[in-house]
């Protein structure tokens, strides 16, 4: 039956956003669109639908485990609509609620069911009230994926289009589920997706990020593990262990069988990548992996600013209604037309489309370290320069490495005009040791003439794991198989090749591209916080025509 909303039929006033926030049938998010303008849109979906809600689901599995789930569906007897499916251990619950947590992330379910979609809300198995054992995203869950959607399907309310939604979790979810190849699954809009779990989430370049392990165990646990709901607890408590005990500190099963970039050429579902800039800490890297991964299927992907709100997850809900409308209801809504790729583009702020990555009138340039060797702030250069050195004594016990240092700080030349960098990057470095190992910090930054810099991504490189994989490496992203150590022979000079995150950003004229280049990172931004080798060295940066360090730069130039 019919609901007590309904959409204004002007398409443009219905984007102004309720007074009532967020849970909304139209949430005060923004952006919602990955455009400067909104698009016109022939066709799309309106709110005429009130919510009928089932919160106490159970969905049996292949195995006889039972998952818990809500399922909100428009009240109208004897239709059936398209499905959404959205999967994680973060408690169902929480997700109808406005707490800020980064948890609640499976999207508005007010937004969804008024225009004519199913919303279910799962706890994976081993969570909350989920019988079973905790699987980590592995083997069993990924198979818990399949038969969720296939069940779904098969619902009298459904009309067999099942699509997924959410971000984080909820986005790894759904590229795990579409490399399946469930029969019903039509289309995913993967928000916030790794593709890679052991480099985009434990070990960045090698090195174990302890602090975003750590905080996320820790959401999970609180989560579920101080109450009385969850039955089996034995999968959370195997998993943190094996994570946070490094048992596992090279690449390999265990993190492969789970999320794992491998299994994207089995994707043949249609899939729009989303993230931000603002996080190369975690999720950017995957979206720009994913789009080369998944191969020629009808893909689209945007990279935009930071959301506001970030959390609850609410923005881009109308561009995920023209994807969705598309492809479980066959509406004409153009989500196709123009390029494939939106990004936002920090300096200019505007959207910008693009039609490849990395951007085919890239510009790529390097910029050769040097300096005087007595010197702490050093420079970027157009061209090598005379032979010269620069020191990094690492000593843990100093604590100066609480905050990240010592480091050594390349600086450009002030601009003389606007230069916009968009794409990945990487640092070419020649150094030695006078340890057995060490690790490599780097951040790219934009320094303004003040001399006050902001951080635009970052590399990191355990120069053990230093071995490349020359088949899947790229002279912008060079790719490390991190399947063992090779110890350095103290004070022998090698290049260490260390993969940048993408980033976009268009310098001012007067700022200077900046690099520092430390051995450890700051200890006291716990979420990123990583483990650093203890090992007290003298570290020696090797610049000059015979040792040409450099930074490889992806320059856009201007249209």
């Amino acid at each position: 039956m019919a609901g007590s909303k309904k959409r204004d039929s002007n398409y443009a006033s219905s984007l102004q956003p309720d007074s009532t926030g967020i849970r909304s049938v139209n949430p005060s998010a923004w952006p919602q669109f990955p455009f400067d303008n909104p698009p016109k849109i022939p066709e799309y979906s309106k709110a005429i639908y009130s919510i009928q809600e089932e919160t106490d689901g159970r969905i049996p599995m292949r195995d006889g485990v039972r998952l818990a789930a809500d399922i909100f569906r428009p009240s109208a007897s004897g239709q059936k609509f398209p499905a959404l499916l959205a999967v994680s251990p973060y408690t169902r619950q929480l997700q109808r609620t406005v707490v800020p947590s980064h948890q609640n992330e499976a999207g508005i379910t007010e937004f969804w069911v008024p225009r004519g979609y199913a919303h279910i809300i799962v706890d994976v198995r081993g969570s909350n009230d989920s019988e079973g054992t905790w699987d980590m995203m592995g083997p069993k869950e990924q198979q818990d994926l399949f038969d969720l959607i296939e069940w779904i399907a098969q619902q009298p309310w459904c009309d067999g289009n099942v699509g997924m939604t959410g971000c984080s979790y909820f986005g790894w979810s759904q590229l795990m589920a579409a490399s399946q190849q469930p029969p019903h699954l039509k289309a995913i809009f993967a928000f916030d997706a790794a593709i890679d779990l052991y480099r985009e989430a434990y070990f960045h370049g090698g090195i174990f990020c302890g602090g975003w392990a750590g905080f996320w165990f820790a959401g999970v646990a609180s989560e579920n593990l101080t109450g009385p709901r969850l039955k089996d607890p034995s999968g959370m408590q195997h998993h943190f262990k094996t994570v946070l005990d490094i048992d596992y500190p090279f690449d390999g099963p265990y993190y492969q069988e789970r999320l794992s970039w491998p299994r994207l050429n089995r994707i043949q579902t249609p899939v729009y990548f989303v993230c931000d800039w603002s996080f190369y800490s975690l999720h950017l890297r995957g979206a720009f992996e994913g789009w080369e991964g998944v191969g020629d299927i009808p893909k689209r992907m945007l990279i935009g600013p930071l959301p506001r709100p970030r959390r609850p997850l609410g923005a881009y809900h109308q561009e995920a209604l023209r994807w969705y409308d598309y492809y479980l209801k066959g509406m004409d809504t153009r989500i196709m037309d123009g390029p494939p790729i939106q990004l936002y583009i920090p300096g200019l702020n505007r959207w910008r489309g693009e039609r490849e990555w990395p951007l085919a009138r890239t510009q790529w340039r390097e910029f050769f370290l040097s300096g005087e060797t007595a010197k702490s702030n050093r420079k970027l250069e157009d061209n090598p320069g005379p032979d010269t050195v620069g020191i990094i004594d690492y000593n843990p016990a100093n604590p100066e490495t609480r905050r990240g240092g010592p480091r050594l700080v390349y600086r450009s030349e002030p601009l003389s005009q606007d230069l916009e960098v968009t794409g990945p990057l990487a640092l070419y470095l020649w150094a030695s040791s006078t340890a057995s190992d060490t690790d490599w910090f780097v951040s790219f930054r934009d320094e303004a003439p003040d001399g006050q810099s902001a951080e635009l991504t970052v590399g990191r490189l355990r120069a053990s794991h230093r071995e490349l994989d020359s088949a899947r490496s790229k002279r912008w992203r060079p790719f490390h198989p991190h399947t063992k150590a090779d110890p350095l022979i103290p004070s022998q000079a090698y290049e260490f090749a260390i993969e940048i995150w993408p980033t976009s950003n268009v310098f001012k004229a007067g700022h200077r591209l900046r690099l520092e280049l430390a051995n450890c990172d700051d200890q006291t931004d716990f979420r990123r916080r990583h483990e650093p080798l203890l090992t007290p060295a003298k570290n020696t940066v090797l610049e000059g025509c015979h040792y040409p360090s450099r930074l490889l730069v992806p320059v856009v130039p201007a249209r």
